[in-house]
């Protein structure tokens, strides 16, 4: 399965791309970003091969510029992509104007779910079978409390209103995308609590190490380990256990939240 990766020099988009080259379910991984990810450092040695074998990198300069009837390289490139984990986006806190946080959370992200439902649409599926048969799955990473209600001013939860509302935002325009792709595509929108590096929680080791895997343990809902976060996001594009999974009490899931999610990477032995 061809996968495409955008986000993949930040914090989770980094572990996604280590997860996703690392499954074997995965044949080819394209990545697209303004700089080319670093394969520095030793957690990079057991990907190596993979790297050589599988990964391919697109640059560009505006993440923003997604148009399918003038950009025939990248609609060549992601002819058979069959899904996309997007990692791109931050707090409003992160950016210098709020036109900025719209234009990269907002503008880039749905320029690119607008494109790749074009992608989806375009691809032959009735001969074929299993995953590839399956529609194209677009996997957003948000936040923790995302807020899709336009017209809530946050009330008394005012804690990182603008960041949640973007983010609410962005869930209700690619759930618009999913409903007008005439079954082609499928968004899959994921909230993380605050995520942490699982590694840096076992390095600091005695007490210390023993009372913050607790309170993992204990604040799923607030809190979770990134390596959890990537396993999650890389199995969901990959599809197998997407639909047992979105099988909830108020009928089909699109929206799984912190706790779910480490739930769901228990199941997958994280």
């Amino acid at each position: 399965m061809h996968l495409l990766i955008t986000g993949a020099n930040g914090f989770i988009g980094k572990h996604v791309l280590l997860d996703a080259l690392a499954d074997n379910r995965i044949t080819k991984v394209t990545v697209i970003a303004r700089h080319p990810p670093s394969f520095e450092g030793s957690d990079m040695a057991h990907v190596k091969t993979a790297i050589i074998n599988k990964l391919t990198i697109i640059t560009r300069d505006d993440l923003g510029s997604w148009n399918y009837e003038e950009d025939t390289e990248l609609v060549t490139a992601l002819k058979d992509c069959k899904a996309c984990i997007w990692c791109i986006g931050g707090k409003a806190d992160g950016f210098a104007t709020p036109e900025e946080f719209e234009r990269v959370c907002y503008t880039f992200t749905v320029n690119a779910a607008n494109f790749l439902s074009k992608v989806a649409q375009a691809q032959t599926v009735e001969e074929q079978t299993g995953r590839t048969a399956q529609p194209f799955r677009f996997c957003y990473c948000s936040g923790k409390w995302a807020n899709r209600d336009a017209k809530a001013s946050g009330g008394w939860f005012s804690w990182e209103a603008q960041t949640r509302s973007m983010k609410g935002r962005v869930e209700t325009e690619l759930l618009a995308i999913d409903t007008n792709s005439d079954g082609k595509l499928s968004t899959l929108i994921f909230r993380p609590g605050g995520v942490i590096a699982g590694a840096t929680v076992k390095s600091m080791g005695g007490l210390a190490s023993t009372m913050a895997t607790a309170g993992l343990r204990m604040m799923p809902s607030v809190v979770i380990n990134v390596e959890r976060v990537a396993r999650v996001l890389v199995d969901a594009s990959v599809g197998i256990r997407v639909e047992w999974q979105r099988q909830g009490p108020d009928g089909e899931k699109n929206t799984w939240e912190s706790e779910e999610m480490v739930s769901w990477s228990l199941g997958l032995g994280v």
